[in-house]
């Protein structure tokens, strides 16, 4: 019997290692190919305004900012994301030390770093992207826009309705005067008994200064909760007045597990050639409607141009969205608001019998019992056929519904001005009015808002075979980004608070999956740098 294994270098023995880092990290290492690419020339400009917010003068030399910009990137591509993680990988991880050159900063740099050049940190998201454009991986022929919810650094036991954050706010405003009170005796008696002369005495744990200063740091969180609620009760007539005192930047919504918890909304739209992140925004909305063109603007800042194309799921799509969309020239692939998923396909009995009754053709009795019904059963809208010249509306029976009135109403999106068209004399007598009429005799009335025109071109579009295949590119690009980005890089949770901070987290994310790609595609990229 031959045993086990021998060891291939006892731990006593005597090895020769080399004496040049270098030769530790192999040639073809991403590590190498992250160095390289941050010292080319689309980054010297970046790191050549960077320094300057240096002062270089005195005190410790500070570490050169694309240092510590390459430890937080390639940290984060192999998921370390804490500054306690970063810290330990430069004294073990040999790939992180040839990174850093031997430099082992500690936490409290790293943390500091994100914590002050956080503008600098985001502009570099688009020195990255502009590299993978003149690669060729962007083209902005189809960009696909979605959301996630990502957890705040805050506990859901952190969120609290507006009377107890006033009660708790009154508490705290009361024991810092009373510290302020007993803070200016002890002045006042240790002045009358040392006069100018008072001893120096160190200033210990729990002292007066430092407990104030952490009642008044908690009584700007207060502060700060007060002020979301009011705004996102402005913004949201009607909306629940709760908000984290841990952090007020973030909102408690519910994310795709149904749990409400303190989170941010985090935007990210993706070029299909590569998957490449085009943009990335981050704000407390619970809703994605009206998000679109804002994020596809930011397509424009960060790229020079808007795409032809993009796509978006149904929290998107609202009347004035669809307007700017067609105002930008963006061919938009969007189901209707609330529709789960693409428009019905036209071979479906529904589709069919939607376009018999748009056609005017008589319908069977198959095809009666197929059309689409509203909320309270009866024939929905998609039935009745809208003639434009006319301004009247025509039911599957031929009826003729004219305009009566106009009336408004009031949506998070804005002010919906809706035409009513009703008075059809045919109702009352109508053999199918029990299926369409709540009461036969006032009769059917059909409701047309102003961008009434702007779904039906919409609808038409991801009607057909091509406006789907369009819509299905989400599921290959932006859907599976955020699924590498929770699942392969464990983002779950923001590490900082407050919503600066949390940008600049987001911003460094995305940045560091578009390296990711760009070592990926290293091939073409190392063509252009």
């Amino acid at each position: 019997m031959a045993g086990f294994r021998k060891a291939e270098v006892p731990r006593e023995q005597l090895t020769l290692w080399s004496m040049k880092l270098d030769d530790a990290m192999a040639a073809d290492h991403p590590v190498r190919h992250l160095d390289f690419l941050l010292h080319r020339e689309p980054f010297a400009e970046t790191f050549r305004e960077w320094t300057r917010d240096y002062v270089l003068v005195e005190g410790q030399p500070p570490y050169h900012p694309r240092d510590l910009t390459a430890l937080y990137l390639y940290g984060m591509l192999n998921r370390l994301r804490s500054s306690r993680q970063l810290e330990k990988s430069c004294q073990s991880h040999l790939e992180v030390i040839w990174l850093m050159s031997g430099q082992q900063p500690d936490h409290s740099t790293i943390a500091e770093f994100v914590s002050e050049h956080g503008v600098r940190l985001r502009e570099l998201f688009r020195d990255v992207l502009q590299v993978g454009i003149r690669a060729g991986l962007v083209k902005l022929a189809h960009v696909a826009v979605d959301g996630t919810k990502i957890e705040a650094e805050a506990g859901k036991q952190s969120a609290h309705s507006e009377s107890t954050i006033d009660k708790m706010l009154a508490g705290v405003d009361e024991q810092i005067a009373a510290l302020e009170r007993e803070w200016a005796e002890n002045e006042s008696r240790e002045g009358r008994l040392w006069g100018d002369q008072t001893p120096w005495v160190a200033k210990k744990e729990g002292s007066a200064p430092q407990r104030l200063a952490r009642l008044k740091r908690q009584q700007e969180r207060l502060q700060e909760a007060l002020a979301a609620i009011a705004r996102r009760r402005e913004e949201s007539p009607g909306s629940k007045a709760i908000a984290s005192v841990t952090d007020p930047s973030s909102r408690v919504m519910p994310d795709k597990e149904g749990k409400s918890k303190p989170n941010y909304n985090a935007q990210m739209a993706t070029d299909t050639t590569a998957g490449v992140i085009v943009a990335a925004a981050v704000n407390d909305r619970a809703e994605d409607s009206g998000q679109l063109t804002a994020v596809l603007e930011e397509v424009r800042t960060n790229c020079g141009n808007l795409p032809l194309e993009a796509s978006a799921d149904s929290g998107y799509s609202t009347g004035p969205e669809l307007e700017k969309l067609e105002q930008m020239g963006v061919s938009g692939y969007l189901p209707d608001s609330g529709q789960r998923s693409e428009s019905p396909r036209e071979n479906t009995p529904a589709a069919q019998a939607v376009a018999a009754a748009q056609a005017g053709e008589t319908l069977s009795e198959e095809q009666w019992a197929a059309l689409p019904k509203d909320g309270e059963g009866r024939i929905g809208k998609a039935a009745f056929r809208y003639d434009q010249d006319a301004d009247e509306y025509v039911c599957p029976m031929g009826g003729r519904l004219s305009y009566v009135r106009s009336s408004q109403d009031r949506k998070n999106w804005g002010t919906a001005i809706r035409a009513q068209y009703g008075n059809c004399a045919g109702c009352a007598t109508c053999p199918r009015a029990k299926q369409c009429c709540r009461d036969p005799v006032v009769g059917r009335t059909v409701n047309r808002d102003q961008y009434e025109k702007h779904r039906e071109r919409m609808r038409a579009r991801m009607k057909s075979e091509a406006g789907r295949e369009r819509y299905r590119l989400r599921g290959q690009t932006v859907e599976p980004r955020f699924g590498y980005i929770k699942r392969g890089l464990g983002f779950r949770r923001f590490l900082r608070r407050g919503l600066e901070a949390v940008r600049t987290e987001w911003s460094l994310m995305c940045t560091t999956v578009n390296a990711g790609i760009l070592l990926r595609h290293w091939s073409e990229v190392v063509k252009v740098i």
